[in-house]
């Protein structure tokens, strides 16, 4: 099996992936997969049609096919229909999901015939707090960003006599001081070049997944590690976006098969290709075409904090991050702040200067 090896890859990877990227370099040689990726909320909903690879060299290239020609549409149990106007993972917020609704989502990719489990969208518990708790993990070196850190929990209480499956996942944004970056054969490095225009921000999204059930905790307070982040400057206030999910259970026997894999292997870009087959999509025809994927229907909550990286803790100094390289000389040098996955120009909701 060959392994990709080129960055841009796994940016391709998390564009195409409406939730959870899979990586197709971990996927049969050769075998070309249809990928059937939706979410249906109280808010929006997407829906992402695309092939896995089609080839990948012995030496890592690889080869996109075109988009399947593709037409969509979601129906509830009264029959109203919503038709898709993008199938490229673009969220359509003009759609509105309701809760205890039921949702099914029919497809035709190619001339195939493709539809959905019906799945209901339960209601989520607000999330009661989200709590920061400062650890040093001494299993690190000191040198590692790491080393000092602060945990990230969030609490909340589980709906008591149904059952309930959740999903957490999170955003963090940082104001970009460059969009690029290029060699100057004068000075002999890499020299930075600011964005154009100024306001323009990263964003770094959650790429493990953070899944619970209450079976033997009907009603009790949920407890769930989150995510954990380094006590280092910049910034100073820390942006942190995070979602809780209420999910199908098929969704959550899905991703609960993958967070089990990626305990062993590390992230969602490493996953055994014989367990991320999708939980809840299928060919009305062949029922044994194996597709990438999930239709996700959930409400969901979230909460905005910042971490701050100026407070006093005893012994303990936040690390400085540091770029190294020098910015253009060129005063009026700029890049586009272009719009993608991991960089956008739209102020983030919440967001203090």
């Amino acid at each position: 099996m060959h392994k990709l090896k080129y960055g841009s890859f796994f940016a391709l990877l998390a564009f195409f992936s409406c939730q959870y990227p899979v990586s197709f370099s971990s996927l049969p040689d050769t075998h070309k997969f249809l990928v059937i990726d939706a979410e249906v909320t109280e808010n929006f909903a997407l829906l992402n049609v695309i092939y896995s690879l089609e080839d990948v060299s012995s030496t890592g290239a690889y080869t996109f096919p075109r988009p399947p020609r593709t037409s969509a549409y979601l129906m509830d149990s009264k029959g109203v229909m919503y038709t898709f106007k993008n199938t490229t993972g673009v969220r359509d917020t003009l759609f509105r999901g309701n809760i205890g609704e039921t949702y099914q989502l029919f497809v035709e990719a190619d001339g195939k015939m493709y539809e959905s489990r019906k799945e209901i969208m339960n209601p989520c518990p607000e999330m009661d707090t989200v709590g920061v708790i400062y650890r040093r993990e001494t299993f690190r070196s000191p040198e590692d960003l790491l080393y000092d850190g602060m945990d990230v929990y969030v609490e909340a209480r589980d709906f008591p006599g149904v059952n309930n499956y959740y999903q957490w996942t999170w955003t963090h944004y940082a104001k970009a001081t460059y969009c690029n970056k290029v060699y100057d054969g004068a000075l002999k490095t890499d020299v930075l070049i600011p964005c154009n225009p100024p306001d323009c921000w990263n964003i770094e999204t959650n790429r493990k997944v953070i899944v619970q059930s209450d079976k033997l905790r009907d009603g009790s307070p949920l407890a769930k590690f989150v995510t954990r982040v380094p006590f280092a400057q910049p910034p100073t206030k820390y942006y942190l976006k995070i979602e809780q999910r209420a999910i199908p259970s098929s969704v959550y026997d899905y991703l609960k098969s993958i967070e089990i894999q990626t305990q062993q292997v590390g992230t969602l870009f490493d996953i055994p290709a014989q367990t991320v087959f999708n939980p809840n999509v299928y060919n009305t025809i062949d029922k044994g075409e194996k597709l990438i994927g999930s239709f996700n229907v959930y409400s969901y909550r979230y909460k905005i904090i910042y971490i701050n990286m100026d407070q006093v803790i005893d012994g303990v100094t936040p690390k400085h991050i540091r770029e190294g390289h020098p910015f253009i000389g060129d005063p009026l040098a700029a890049f586009p702040c272009v719009e993608s996955f991991n960089r956008t120009k739209v102020k983030p909701e919440g967001w203090i200067n």
